[in-house]
């Protein structure tokens, strides 16, 4: 640095310019005492002490545990990253961003192996998780250790959006980001204070060779002011944003529509009740990398011409096959496709699908849509002009035409299968009957529960997912039919992320992510299910159980309708419907 530049860096913090004065006042500092008395403070804090995090093998520091020399020791090698998420699916965030850091990882390793095999010059083709597109030659390897070492937000509180992840650097951040769907962006933090006096202090120390590699007279920027919480006016946020610009002493050009860089004002000032009551913080930071949820529009099942009752949502379709790690070049089949929901977002990430499906009129016949038209779930990959189906087969896991020694084929499978609360399962059973056509030939299917379609679902995941590939698959639950134990387990598979949705006050789902760890060995497999005995599991009893009437449960439990419905009520964390 120039010690004209050192002597920039070090002179007082300049005064907010004379227009900025002029505006609306930005309201001072406060905290979360201020507006909140003790008890709400203390019943808020309990709300959310016991937050699953959807992983139990995540590696969360403290707040501030980087600087400690054990943390220290956690994060040698990686940066640092601000990683803002929206306040929906809280036991979602982390698996998400780990499942994606980690196919990120693995697969910069894998385009710099290829690289070392070219002599030095690689193309990347983008391939996805799970071992496709690797490459045996090359010295590059995929870092040791978690993909994600976590910090928890400022003041421990996990329910807080605002979460440190700590990777393996800016590429790999990059790589999240183009997939991500709950973060909101990932920032490279320049400073975080708990007043805007504070912040343009941090800010005017921020060091002056930074501050030209990304603001220099050669590179365009873009101020964002975020509130969370609260709202500011166009004029409140033009005046923060000039109060800022003398900090940080950018000489190149402003671009409000494409510019290089994008710095990140963001402002946690609670004003909604519903919401964890945070204390004031002030954050700024560089845009290493913003979430596209762009495809959630496209994809609306609202504007989608093929639905099923039990369509999969387009956000959650789309969680899932980020947990599944599905990228360009897998191959990721859905065993209960019906309209081909989990499909499409998975074509969309660029990976080669097929599915399977019990009902042939579902994945054959189809409908009509509302202007007459006939419609299946080969028009609705056309509608959008994704990749089709590799193929759509007739047939049920309990009797598919797999052969037998086929094995590691498939680089993800992603699902929903029947749990026999809004749809019920079926199974093709073998009967001695003459077929007539077999244009309009239906099999003969017998009910499906539960546990025996979680087996058959297993052991197919099993055999044909490459080892590393991941099974990705909804597991019903409710008070008194859920217990870690029922989980469905494998000695092939591992249980990496068990996440819960909210649905209704009754009862709840688990998008349950398992990863092959070996090769399928049959005698292995075979001993398992002996020692267990025949497959049973809970949920196959809830039907009844959710179809009952709130007075019908009230009297079991020994309540009023009214003590029941505030009991069920309490039950909900404020996690849902919220996307701020």
């Amino acid at each position: 640095m120039s010690a004209e530049a050192a002597g920039a860096a070090d002179a007082p913090l300049p005064p907010p310019p004379a227009a900025a004065a002029a505006l609306p006042p930005i309201p001072p500092s406060r905290s979360v005492s201020s507006f909140a008395s003790e008890a709400e403070l203390q019943e808020d804090v309990a709300l959310y002490a016991d937050l699953p995090l959807g992983s139990a093998s995540s590696l969360v520091l403290q707040n501030g545990g980087g600087d400690t020399p054990e943390g220290a020791a956690l994060t040698a090698g990686r940066r640092r990253y601000l990683c803002y998420f929206r306040h929906r699916y809280l036991e979602f965030r982390l698996p998400e961003v780990e499942a994606l850091a980690d196919a990120a990882r693995r697969r910069l390793a894998s385009k710099q192996r290829r690289g070392a095999a070219a002599g030095g010059s690689s193309s990347d083709d983008g391939s996805g998780g799970n071992g496709s597109g690797e490459a045996s030659s090359g010295t590059a390897e995929v870092p040791s250790g978690p993909a994600v070492v976590w910090e928890k937000p400022f003041g421990n509180r996990p329910e807080s959006p605002f979460w440190y992840a700590h990777l393996d650097g800016d590429e790999v951040a990059k790589e999240v980001a183009t997939k991500m769907m709950l973060p909101k962006v990932l920032l490279e933090v320049w400073g975080e204070s708990d007043s805007l006096e504070g912040l343009r202090e941090l800010l005017a120390a921020y060091p002056q060779e930074q501050k030209d590699k990304w603001g220099g007279l050669d590179q365009s920027f873009k101020f964002i002011v975020e509130a969370w919480g609260h709202s500011y006016t166009m004029r409140e946020q033009v005046a923060l944003i000039e109060s800022m610009e003398p900090c940080c002493r950018f000489q190149g050009p402003i671009d409000l529509k494409h510019p290089q860089n994008r710095f990140w004002l963001i402002i946690v000032r609670n004003e909604v009740r519903s919401l964890p009551l945070l204390p004031d913080r002030y954050y700024f930071g560089r845009e290493v990398g913003a979430a596209d949820r762009s495809p959630l529009n496209t994809y609306d099942l609202r504007r989608r011409r093929y639905l099923g009752p039990t369509s999969m949502d387009t956000e959650m379709a789309f969680l899932m096959c980020n947990m599944a790690q599905v990228g360009r070049g897998s191959l990721v089949m859905d065993p209960f496709v019906g309209t081909g929901s989990c499909l499409v977002p998975a074509a969309h990430l660029g990976a080669y699908t097929i599915g399977t499906d019990i009902d042939v009129r579902v994945i054959k016949l189809g409908k009509k849509d509302k202007a007459g038209r006939p419609v299946n779930v080969w028009t609705n990959f056309q509608d959008y002009q994704l990749q089709p189906p590799v193929g759509l087969l007739r047939c049920d896991l309990h009797t598919h035409p797999f052969r037998d020694d086929l094995e590691e084929v498939l680089h993800a499978i992603v699902c929903d299968p029947p749990y026999g609360v809004r749809a019920g399962g079926r199974k093709s059973v073998p009967k001695d009957r003459e077929i007539r056509s077999r244009e309009d030939y239906i099999p003969s299917t017998d009910p499906y529960s539960a546990a025996e379609c979680m087996h058959d679902l297993l052991e197919t995941a099993a055999r044909l997912l490459v080892v590393g590939g991941r099974l990705v698959y909804f597991l019903a639950a409710a008070p008194g039919f859920y217990s870690e134990e029922e989980v469905p387990q494998h000695p092939m598979l591992e249980v990496v992320y068990n996440c819960e949705q909210h649905l209704t006050t009754r009862y709840t789902r688990r998008l349950i992510t398992m990863q092959k760890v070996k090769r399928y060995d049959a005698a292995e497999a075979q001993a398992f299910y002996e020692a267990r005995g025949p497959p049973k599991l809970a949920i196959d009893d809830m039907h009844d159980y959710i179809y009952k009437s709130p007075a019908q449960l009230a009297a079991e439990a020994g309540m009023s309708v009214e003590e029941y419905r505030e009991q069920q009520g309490l039950r909900i964390p404020r996690n849902r419907g919220k996307n701020i």
